[in-house]
């Protein structure tokens, strides 16, 4: 769990920029986790400014910011953008500017070798309005997904994020929705890898039994879904405080997803998590990361929360300190590249 983004950003960017037991032959167990990078923020924030002011209320990473992550090894990066600004209307055409600036990126990062996981950053909201209700109705959100699918559904480099931690009312009526997007997907012809989030911020350590019955069904004719998870180790994993709770409490909040996995025969992601500065919260990075790599046959990666200029001094943040690794840099680098 996480504040919203918005929340996030003001309080420290003060100062700164205003089926059951599913089968995926597709993705092969590594010895290494496939996806390996980092959330580059930036395109989503000042959600409560739409559309807002690019350049001002929001920016897109630059390309210095991929070089850095490519160059110390990592391939993907989670690029949370808003749904509003791609589509200012429902089941409307996509905005072109706002298109062409993912495309840029995604573009920019794939010639470095990069995957981007397109992240729609909106708590399964659209203007204020649950998806899945009569405002927001579940075809809405299909649609969405099916014009993003048609513009990226040919393009392996581009893993389709459904959505940011969505807070619906109820597992059993975000499966309904998270269903109308696959099969829209999947109507275009694509075969991306699509990631599904769960409601509860997401959370690893309470997916297997506040999501897993319902998640657990979804049916995908591709055998492509990845379950995404996100998990902070402060002490109400709110990911807000810099103190985290210690190792043994750290490696049970995403254990249960990993027992999970394997009797589900599923396939995870862990998109986001992230720990202060503090050594023993840095030492929590060594031990995740070889939890998930022991057991690559059902973790297919990780996104580490977060970078970007725009964070400045931020407690979690990878953004490099005057060109010096930040701490949580130092000890991700021996998990990037290649592993045996």
């Amino acid at each position: 769990m996480k504040r919203p983004f918005s929340r996030r950003v003001r309080n420290w960017l003060t100062g700164c920029v205003a089926g059951a037991a599913l089968v995926l032959p597709a993705l092969h167990p590594a010895t290494a986790q496939t996806w390996r990078g980092v959330n580059l923020a930036g395109a989503g924030y000042s959600s409560s400014k739409l559309p807002g002011r690019y350049g001002y209320d929001y920016l897109y990473p630059k390309p210095a910011e991929v070089d850095y992550f490519t160059q110390a090894g990592m391939n993907t990066f989670r690029l949370s953008v808003l749904w509003e600004r791609l589509q200012p209307t429902l089941n409307g055409p996509l905005d072109d500017r706002e298109l062409q600036r993912v495309q840029q990126f995604v573009s920019y990062a794939q010639g470095k070798g990069a995957s981007t996981v397109l992240d729609i950053h909106n708590y399964g909201r659209y203007r204020g309005q649950e998806v899945g209700s009569d405002a927001v109705p579940d075809a809405a959100f299909a649609d969405l997904w099916s014009r993003l699918a048609q513009v990226f559904g040919r393009n392996d480099h581009v893993l389709f994020g459904l959505m940011n931690e969505p807070q619906q009312h109820s597992a059993e009526a975000w499966k309904n929705s998270v269903q109308a997007a696959i099969d829209a997907i999947r109507k275009t012809g694509s075969h991306n890898v699509i990631l599904v989030p769960g409601i509860g911020w997401d959370g690893a350590q309470s997916f297997a039994s506040l999501n897993g019955p319902a998640l657990g069904t979804l049916v995908d004719p591709a055998h492509r879904l990845v379950y995404e998870v996100h998990e902070y180790f402060d002490t109400d994993a709110s990911g807000t405080k810099p103190a985290c709770v210690p190792q043994d409490q750290a490696l049970a909040r995403i254990k249960s997803f990993t027992d999970w996995l394997h009797a589900h025969r599923a396939h995870g992601f862990l998109g986001e998590f992230g720990v202060s500065r503090q050594p023993e919260c840095v030492a929590l990075l060594a031990p995740l990361l070889t939890h998930m790599h022991d057991n690559a046959d059902v973790w297919s990666g990780w996104t580490y929360w977060a970078a970007g200029p725009l964070w400045g001094n931020y407690m979690f943040t990878l953004e490099p300190d005057h060109g010096a690794d930040r701490p949580q840099m130092q000890a991700i680098r021996p998990f990037l590249g290649r592993q045996h």
